[in-house]
């Protein structure tokens, strides 16, 4: 008896190998060389044992690629308005800002944009340019951080620039954000260090077809977030 539990234990260790090898046309070969006491303990292991599965593999969405060329992040030839809902730590409530896309030229790819700062007072006007170049898409302002490269040519995972004392990264490019306009999905996510790290730190998102949606400063001295609001586009490839 205490030599049949025993081998009872050991065919145990065996049963999933020979149920591999079963599926290969060997298993009567090796039961016909084994105990058959041995042989009888197995069969009825492998009766009970649990149908095997394998489960279906997890889609899993990787940031560090995407197939979005990178001058859809930030679309300089269609004629936009964009609505930003503006909060900072210097005022109470919330702001509104408004940008709309004047015109494009083809020569130099850039594109004018008008910037308005609505508030209790007199709303703060500025038109900057919005510039692509060999190292990237430049601006000479912009709603939180000022003159910048927006978006660095060429675009890869994990590039990194600097903007003064400040580092950034691209820190993703298939990312996804939610904002009162909705979910975009697909989205270049970039990273700002600023003074290094030293003095705080920035994000930022773009989604492809309509560009800024999202960005976040908390600095020393101020705390400011902007999230998009509303998107129209009033007619594409403008001259």
């Amino acid at each position: 008896m205490k030599k049949f539990v025993k081998s009872l234990i050991f065919a145990s260790f065996i049963a999933a190998p020979l149920c591999a090898a079963a599926r290969s046309g060997v298993l009567e070969t090796v039961l016909a060389n084994t105990d058959p006491a041995l042989s009888a303990a197995f069969l009825q292991a492998q009766e009970e044992m649990p149908a095997f599965t394998v489960p279906a593999p997890a889609s899993i969405a990787d940031d560090r690629f995407s197939n979005t060329p990178a001058a859809d992040y930030l679309p300089l030839n269609k004629r936009t308005v964009i609505e930003y809902e503006y909060a900072s730590s210097e005022f109470p409530g919330v702001k509104t800002i408004r940008m709309e896309y004047l015109d494009y030229s083809e020569k130099d790819q850039s594109a004018r944009v008008n910037m308005i700062i609505f508030s209790r007072n007199k709303p703060q006007v500025a038109n900057f340019i919005l510039a692509s170049g060999k190292d990237g898409v430049r601006s000479t302002d912009s709603p939180l951080y000022g003159p910048r490269l927006e978006i660095p040519y060429p675009l890869v995972y994990n590039a990194v620039w600097n903007e003064g004392p400040d580092r950034n990264r691209v820190a993703a490019l298939n990312a996804k954000i939610t904002v009162p306009a909705g979910t975009y999905n697909g989205c270049l996510k970039i990273t700002t260090r600023l003074n290094g790290g030293d003095s705080g730190a920035g994000e930022r998102y773009y989604a492809p077809g309509i560009g800024l949606v999202y960005e976040q400063i908390i600095s020393e001295d101020r705390q400011e977030t902007l999230k998009l609001t509303s998107f129209q586009i009033k007619y594409a490839g403008m001259n």
